[in-house]
């Protein structure tokens, strides 16, 4: 019987602190919550059993989306344990929270998702911003790529806020969302999916290989390779141009 499964078939109530110091309990639920899609291994050593930021906002994350206020009360118990173990991937990805908006909230949604999937740099949410003004010709809304059906890649051109194109990526977030964006393209457009897709694949490399953290980190903000990510050095000098505006603003 693991960890988890103890809690949920004895009742127990294991307070924060307890939380905090057992590690092979952690790495269980950091186990789960890499399978839900809320804590991604970056290194060798995960699951590492600590409670550190990442465990924590994934935690966070996590009894949001599944509605527990475990993080107010500081008490995890049987609720949160059978949750995790039973939560399905597909149903806790999506920020259906978000159904589009002026400039300026998308640019909060941005921050909010953005924080949702573990990302906390400013200068991240900026660029992305950036990323979303020239892509979306500055409608700041998901669009479809001009003169997409006479693309060579047709019916595969580009949809939503980063253009998504190719099947390939449409196969891939078919996957990772368990939505059947193969035979339903047009939900890329859908400002919900699209938000989650642009955030997801600038975080973790998805459109070129070459995540948003390889340019803009602790050590560096590099506005204008950043557009590698995206689209190798296409229009990187304006695109950089527009995040350092974006750096300004006071909403992220």
């Amino acid at each position: 019987m693991t960890l988890l499964e103890n809690i949920e078939s004895k009742n127990l109530i294991v307070p924060i602190a307890e939380l905090k110091q057992d590690r092979n309990l952690l790495k269980e639920i950091q186990i789960q919550l890499e399978r839900l899609g809320f804590y991604p291994y970056q290194t060798n050593e995960d699951p590492d059993g600590i409670y550190g930021p990442r465990t924590t906002s994934a935690i966070d994350q996590f009894c949001e989306s599944v509605y527990l206020n475990c993080f107010d009360t500081g008490i995890y118990g049987p609720s949160f344990a059978t949750a995790l173990m039973t939560a399905k991937p597909n149903e806790t990805k999506i920020p259906t929270w978000w159904d589009g908006g002026t400039k300026n909230e998308l640019a909060a949604a941005v921050a909010k998702e953005g924080r949702n999937q573990g990302i906390s740099d400013r200068n991240v949410f900026a660029y992305i911003m950036a990323t979303i003004q020239h892509e979306t010709a500055h409608t700041y809304r998901p669009i479809a790529e001009y003169g997409g059906p006479s693309k060579w890649y047709a019916p595969f051109y580009g949809r939503g806020y980063t253009q998504l194109t190719h099947e390939f990526n449409y196969i891939a977030y078919s996957k990772k969302l368990g939505i059947d964006l193969v035979k339903n393209m047009k939900r890329v457009m859908e400002p919900d999916i699209s938000l989650f897709i642009i955030i997801d694949g600038m975080k973790n490399g998805v459109f070129t290989t070459l995540p948003i953290g390889k340019y803009i980190n602790n050590q560096k903000v590099d506005f204008l390779n950043a557009r590698r990510v995206i689209n190798g050095t296409d229009k990187m000098n304006l695109i950089a141009s527009y995040a350092k505006q974006w750096q300004k603003t006071t909403i992220f």
